[in-house]
């Protein structure tokens, strides 16, 4: 029986990546409904997926003949890993290819906040011109605070310091010395929050992070401060959150990541920036660059290709 491969979200695939996995077998590489998706999966051999496809047991109870899961993306939230390990099929994913855009987007997301771009757009795009009103923030002798220092928080730690700022990290499993040879000061969690000025979230959600940044944290943080996130939502507790900015306890933030995804039209944090000019959201698309999506797709590509030449 020829290997069937099925890929989610073929928008991050370039064309070469789905040429080499019709090396292997066929591939069909469309977007489906969870009602498509739950009936096109009875029968594939491979299934590649990015973050927006949920993998759960529903899913996966369905995918009878599935040897292998590919995701190319770093976090593995959108999958139930357990039930993966507990039924020997192999899981996949990325490690590092995601680093360089991400860290750029948290500056990018840092850069916009400081200095007010989005509401200045939208300022001149009604017509107006009150330059007085955009009065922004230089970031340049500033302290940031990376708030784990893996591959991610490194690159943005080089990237702020090479523009000027003094840079803290708080990372129990990284010693000081590493965390020095990566450009940034090691310090405590309370020290971390109440002396920076801007802090970048750059660690995975598990039982330990989530809901790590809730009240008694803010209550620690600079009232001028400016928080990102780039990491995965549940690190802050939502209500939390929102009732620091409604309250000025923080200045403002910018968000990439949310606690459930895609965000509901009804969403809190959509109502809040709708109404306020403190808080900026995107897609989920620190990640989202040309370079990644070529690394991304040719290494689920080659993950394809020598997972079933192995079983020849």
């Amino acid at each position: 029986m020829p290997i069937s491969i099925l890929v989610t979200e073929p928008d991050y695939f370039t064309r070469a990546s789905l040429r080499a996995m019709r090396e292997v077998g066929s591939v069909e590489a469309r977007r489906m409904t969870r009602r498509e998706l739950l009936r096109a999966v009875r029968n594939v051999d491979a299934l590649v997926v990015r973050i927006d496809t949920r993998v759960d047991a529903e899913l996966l109870r369905r995918a009878r003949r599935l040897q292998c899961v590919v995701s190319a993306t770093t976090g593995l939230n959108h999958i139930d890993v357990a039930f993966l390990k507990a039924h020997d099929v192999p899981l996949f994913s990325l490690s590092g290819a995601h680093s360089v855009p991400t860290a750029e987007h948290a500056l990018a997301l840092l850069f916009a906040i400081a200095r007010r771009i989005p509401w200045a757009h939208a300022h001149v795009m009604r017509g107006r011109w009150d330059r007085w009103e955009f009065i922004g923030e230089e970031i340049e002798g500033k302290t940031l605070g990376v708030v784990g220092i893996g591959r991610i928080g490194a690159e943005i730690t080089r990237r702020a310091r090479a523009l000027g700022m003094r840079v803290y990290a708080h990372d129990p499993y990284v010693s000081s010395r590493v965390v020095a040879t990566r450009g940034a000061r090691k310090a405590g969690w309370k020290t971390l929050l109440s002396r920076s000025d801007f802090i970048s979230l750059h660690l995975p959600l598990t039982l330990e992070t989530k809901h790590m940044i809730g009240k008694k944290e803010f209550a620690v943080m600079k009232p001028s401060v400016i928080l990102i996130n780039t990491a995965r939502g549940a690190i802050i507790e939502e209500h939390a959150f929102l009732n620091a900015l409604k309250n000025k306890r923080i200045r403002a933030a910018a968000l990439d990541v949310y606690p459930e995804e895609p965000l509901a039209p009804s969403n809190a944090f959509r109502h809040y920036a709708r109404n306020h000019t403190n808080l900026i959201l995107t897609p989920h698309i620190a990640a989202s660059t040309a370079e990644a999506v070529g690394r991304a797709s040719m290494f689920a590509a080659d993950v394809i290709k020598r997972f079933f030449s192995s079983r020849r």
